[in-house]
């Protein structure tokens, strides 16, 4: 297990991560205003452009990687044999390989763009559908671990109430048919997780 200092940078990594996915949506622009179409056709007319992102969402992904390293070290410290902290430890490590794969997914989608719109198309759309997965299945573990954390009155109660809170709404939010704004649900639920777990960090930097 980590030592307390070491995974709180790591859980504040999850939120220097969310700075670089930002940054890497801003530089694609509007592509997304067409849909799955939209974006392939950006991407055959814009490769410039996209071999600026694809860099940028590689290194939000490494940080997710040392982000989700914190997260279990973390929840291993509140209790290593408890069930649902187990649960909660796999759901994180599955939510990364499926984030991980959606955007590799993403880069081959924009690599073929502009020789096979039809294979691009369907790895796009692969890449969003393991995007969403992923971000619920995350959401499934901040809820698990953040609530028994609770449960165990480990660390502040209102930090580790509300992350399970986040991750219950974020979750079951993201499958609930609302048409556009179904969306709000788990992107939300994912930046606020990534804030209460900052802040968590921040506590345990400063306390250790």
């Amino acid at each position: 297990m980590l030592n307390s200092k070491t995974t709180g940078w790591m859980l504040i990594m999850g939120m220097v991560s969310v700075v670089f996915i930002i940054i890497g949506i801003a530089v694609q622009g509007d592509s997304s205003d067409g849909g799955v179409a939209g974006v392939v056709a950006w991407a055959a007319a814009n490769k410039d452009t996209w071999q600026i992102v694809v860099p940028i969402n590689m290194i939000a992904n490494v940080l997710i990687i040392i982000f989700t390293v914190g997260f279990i070290s973390w929840a291993r410290s509140i209790d290593e044999s408890n069930g649902a902290i187990s649960f909660g430890k796999y759901s994180a490590l599955l939510a990364l390989i499926l984030i991980w794969v959606a955007d590799l997914s993403q880069v081959a989608g924009f690599d073929t763009s502009a020789d096979n719109a039809d294979a691009a198309n369907a790895l796009i759309s692969l890449s969003r559908t393991l995007t969403w997965v992923g971000i619920l299945t995350l959401l499934a573990s901040f809820f698990v671990v953040g609530t028994t954390a609770y449960i165990k009155k480990s660390g502040t109660p209102a930090l580790t109430g509300l992350l399970g809170l986040v991750g219950l709404v974020g979750c079951v939010g993201g499958f609930i048919p609302l048409g556009d704004i179904t969306w709000v649900f788990w992107v939300g639920g994912f930046l606020l997780g990534m804030l209460l777990l900052t802040i968590i960090g921040v506590q345990k930097v400063i306390r250790s």
